[in-house]
């Protein structure tokens, strides 16, 4: 275990998905690399512009 840098969601020592970094003490369900996010962005479609109902416009 350890903080995993190659996870796509890594900044600068905190996690953009996560609250704390659970990476530090157990293994993240939402780990993937940046190539595997872009391959399933690519398979499952990622539209830029998405909002969130509540802000849609």
């Amino acid at each position: 275990m350890g903080i995993r840098k190659d996870c796509f969601a890594y900044r600068i020592g905190r996690c953009n998905i996560m609250t704390e970094m659970i990476c530090r003490r157990e293994n993240c369900s939402f780990f993937k690399t940046k190539e595997e996010m872009e391959r399933d962005r690519e398979k499952y479609g990622f539209v830029k512009d998405y909002k969130p109902k509540g802000e849609r416009k």
